[in-house]
């Protein structure tokens, strides 16, 4: 990404012109080369950092007035900790850490802008330095850098940075995520797998979006997309492409002689409600140890109200009979569902079951279940886990 246009933002431009050592990392404003005092009372440089928004020619913080430091405890001249430093870890990007917390805010409208905050900190740190050694500066004179943090994103992903996320998000680098059939759940795993730092996200379907689909599935369709009766998986890769560089669509239908396009794939989310050609698919997924998920509703309509389950089966190698025993067979996924009713909050709902599971099996989420079968019951509210053995 080119670094010119962020140039412009007058705070920063203030920074440089002042000989500051600037650079923006996955999401956040770091600020280096700031002198400082250890608790044996040496000099040592560390770093200030706090996220930030790119917006236009404008690096916006997304902070209050904390800011974080990275390098060991900062103490004053006597080598006394400073009273706004508290212990705070914060993943700022792959290999770059935060120790500390600083917190010093001027009044009750804290810092009018990134320059002002940027510059009290790095006095109250390296005014207690200098007193040691008058030679030291935070001011060696740098050009601006942004750094390229090779994420698959088309903008950066702020959101992560403010949460402090940005190590525990790596982890989804590197997967290749195929996700088969769009007509309803699938559409809500990739509204949330679009929003990960994977690779690749595949996306198979041979049905047209018509209508129906626009009432189960996230966003808002146009009438003209209606009229139009895109392919599925092409019209949702048109749509997330605009969030995420690595989606493509696939515009057919799986089946015995083209499973090959699943090579490559890391991770599948089996979300078709053809349940005739699930078996080959599944079959060669388990053949060439391809972890996936299969999701799945039984709804119908009882005295006038919906009941039903949704159904969330993980296979993984080594534990394939857990999950296969647990998938319906084609003769019994026929229901109300198969009508196309209207259930677009179910079809969310087994999407972020799915999903989360599959962050549980990656470690981004804690995991003590490790299940291989979940249910939700709609008419008791409940959800179950299994594991057979």
């Amino acid at each position: 990404m080119s670094s010119v246009p962020l140039v412009r933002d007058p705070d920063l431009s203030r920074l440089l012109d002042d000989g500051y050592d600037v650079v923006v990392q996955a999401g956040h404003l770091i600020v280096r080369h700031i002198p400082y005092v250890t608790e044996s009372r040496t000099v040592q440089y560390g770093f200030l950092a706090h996220p930030v928004t790119v917006c236009g020619d404008r690096v916006v913080s997304d902070t209050d007035h904390r800011i974080w430091f990275g390098g060991s405890m900062p103490c004053d001249e006597h080598g006394r900790r400073l009273s706004m430093v508290n212990a705070e870890v914060r993943a700022i990007a792959d290999g770059v850490q935060a120790d500390f917390m600083l917190s010093s805010k001027p009044g009750p409208s804290g810092y009018p802008d990134q320059y002002t905050k940027v510059t009290a900190y790095t006095r109250m740190i390296a005014d207690q330095a200098q007193a040691l050694d008058r030679t030291v500066t935070a001011t060696p004179g740098a050009a601006w850098q942004e750094v390229e943090d090779d994420s698959p994103f088309v903008y950066r992903d702020t959101a992560t940075s403010r949460a402090g996320l940005a190590a525990v998000h790596r982890r989804f680098r590197g997967h290749h995520i195929a996700i088969i059939g769009l007509g309803g759940t699938g559409g809500y795993i990739l509204d949330q797998v679009a929003k990960t730092e994977v690779a690749s996200i595949l996306l198979i379907d041979g049905d047209h979006f018509d209508n129906h689909n626009a009432f189960r599935a996230p966003g808002a369709a146009s009438l003209e997309t209606l009229r139009e009766r895109p392919n599925k998986a092409a019209y949702f890769a048109s749509v997330y492409s605009r969030m995420h560089c690595g989606v493509t669509a696939y515009e057919q239908y799986l089946d015995e002689d083209n499973l090959e396009v699943l090579s490559g794939a890391t991770f599948v989310f089996l979300a078709s409600d053809d349940a005739l050609s699930k078996p080959p698919i599944m079959d060669w997924l388990e053949a060439h140890d391809v972890p996936f998920i299969d999701v799945g509703m039984g709804v119908e309509e009882i005295d006038g109200k919906l009941t039903g389950l949704l159904r969330v089966s993980t296979s993984l190698p080594g534990r394939r009979a857990q999950s296969r025993r647990r998938i319906p067979a084609p003769a019994l996924e026929r229901d109300d569902y198969s009508r196309n009713i209207q259930t677009a909050d179910l079809n969310a709902l087994n999407a972020l079951l799915a999903v989360g599971r599959w962050k549980r099996h990656l470690g981004v989420y804690a995991d003590v279940t490790d299940e291989a079968f979940t249910t939700y019951s709609l008419i008791t509210n409940e959800i179950a886990n299994e594991d057979l053995p």
